[in-house]
């Protein structure tokens, strides 16, 4: 029954339209904003429990779209990465995370049009997503399956959507949406609340999004993405068979594609390469994807 999914995805994916640019609203206080990040973290230091407000919680996500790398990545980023580990978060707090990071104006935004740095606020709600799952099911326990299911649909679409691939982005930082998807794939993959075809949807949609990406995947993203196909194979035969399904489709697909001079094209076909040489490299990559891909590769 799901033998199609994977020619269904492709379809849609090629099918998305990209819609006129607009500007991008973006921070424009990069001193004041290291300034107070660092003002937050000092005061949290010194407590004795770290506790956020919400007003610190709502200033530091508004900087999730700096196009400075030392304000989001090194700022924004580790600091929301540190109250994570230290369970700083209230469970008001972790809810109004979840619901925010997924808002269309965030994990959306400007995702229809040419490159932009909207990429930055979009790309780094996928990695926050990512340790937001990850504590929730080893510390808070409050996400429900219904939650994480709309989250799985939630990166489906992003992933479809999504045509920023780039890596690392001169004067800007990580962008790495590539990177961050296969971090919050993994963590979906350990929810035992959704469903096995919950998770095989969300490993094609990954495939498929892959295979569309004309940014050179060289930054690492071979390397997460193998490591969350690699994971999930390992868990039950069934995303083992159904991982060698994905990887027959695109090879299907490609058996009647001629060559085209074009840099597209030969992006397409090394991204390709770098990704199935990232599976063969693991040593507990199950023996039927082996099996498929020394055949076939």
């Amino acid at each position: 029954m799901f033998r199609g999914l994977p020619n269904d995805l492709h379809e849609l994916i090629k099918n998305v339209s990209v819609d006129a640019a607009t500007a991008v609203a973006l921070p424009e206080d990069d001193t004041e904003a290291l300034a107070k990040i660092a003002a937050i973290e000092l005061r949290l230091k010194a407590e004795k429990k770290m506790q956020v407000t919400d007003s610190d919680l709502r200033y530091l996500i508004a900087h999730l779209a700096s196009t400075n790398p030392e304000v989001r990545d090194k700022g924004v980023f580790f600091l929301l990465s540190d109250l994570f580990q230290a369970d700083a978060f209230t469970e008001k707090q972790v809810t109004w995370l979840f619901t925010t990071l997924q808002r269309k104006d965030i994990l959306f935004a400007h995702i229809t049009e040419p490159q932009n740095d909207a990429v930055f606020l979009r790309s780094f709600a996928v990695m926050l997503l990512s340790g937001l799952v990850y504590a929730d099911l080893n510390r808070y326990h409050l996400l429900t399956p219904r939650q994480f299911e709309n989250l799985l649909v939630n990166l489906c679409a992003y992933i479809v959507l999504e045509r920023d691939g780039r890596g690392y982005v001169a004067g800007k930082g990580w962008a790495h949406a590539y990177t961050h998807i296969g971090n919050l794939a993994d963590e979906l993959s350990q929810v035992p609340s959704l469903m096995r075809g919950d998770k095989l949807l969300l490993m094609a949609a990954v495939l498929e999004g892959w295979q569309r990406s004309e940014d050179s995947l060289v930054f690492g993203e071979d390397q997460r993405v193998s490591a969350y196909l690699v994971n999930i194979a390992t868990k039950n035969q069934f995303y083992a068979d159904a991982l060698v399904m994905c990887l027959t489709a695109w090879q299907t697909r490609l058996r009647n594609l001629k060559p085209q001079e074009n840099l597209g094209f030969w992006t397409r076909w090394y991204n390709r390469s770098r990704l199935l040489e990232a599976l063969l490299m693991r040593a507990d990559l199950p023996k039927v994807v082996v099996d498929y891909l020394q055949k076939n590769h």
